[in-house]
């Protein structure tokens, strides 16, 4: 999923295949920010690998792609270290990449890590994005909140009815809204 504003795409989640959807859409409809080069900047609602599986392609493709900043990621705590484990377990790969034949940019395949708690976790001259915590289980999780200044897209991420998440939810534009049961 994507949120795009002044020219800037915002990635939410990284399933499978999150790249490849976006180079397509790039492609098909001509949304050039979701360019492989062009995704810089992602938020994950929670760790689960249906969320995150695709991690590990958001942050190499888009370097190979000639993406020149680190990607930027927020996410709950956790994500730091799944970042550096994936880091870790693509190193022969980086290096190669580096000091081959063709090498790629220094800088591309770095990533930030801000690991979030419920607030505002990012704000710009056109976006501020609001962290709010869900009940996903025991797993730490949060909806985000996107406020532009002429539209509020709100994502739940995977949650469960839970007293308050509503007002998160009010006077929005746009409600992008998950569900998670066990029954």
């Amino acid at each position: 999923m994507a949120i795009i504003e002044n020219n800037t795409s915002f990635i939410i989640d990284c399933g499978p295949g999150v790249v490849r959807r976006a180079a397509a859409a790039a492609l098909n409809l001509g949304i050039k920010e979701l360019e492989a080069r062009h995704l810089t900047t992602a938020f994950l609602t929670h760790l689960h690998s249906d969320h995150t599986v695709g991690y590990p392609d958001l942050i190499f493709t888009p370097w190979v792609m000639r993406r020149r900043n680190p990607l930027v990621v927020y996410g709950p705590d956790g994500t730091q270290a799944m970042t550096h484990h994936i880091l870790t377990a693509y190193q022969a790969d980086i290096t190669e990449r580096l000091r081959g034949l063709e090498p790629a940019n220094e800088m591309g395949y770095q990533v930030t890590v801000h690991e979030i708690t419920p607030g505002i976790v990012y704000e710009d001259s056109n976006i501020q994005v609001e962290a709010f915590s869900v009940n996903h289980g025991s797993w730490p999780a949060f909806g985000y909140k996107f406020i532009s200044a002429d539209r509020t897209v709100v994502i739940s991420g995977d949650t469960a009815p839970t007293e308050g998440l509503v007002e998160h939810y009010k006077g929005c534009d746009v409600l992008i809204h998950e569900v998670y049961s066990v029954s």
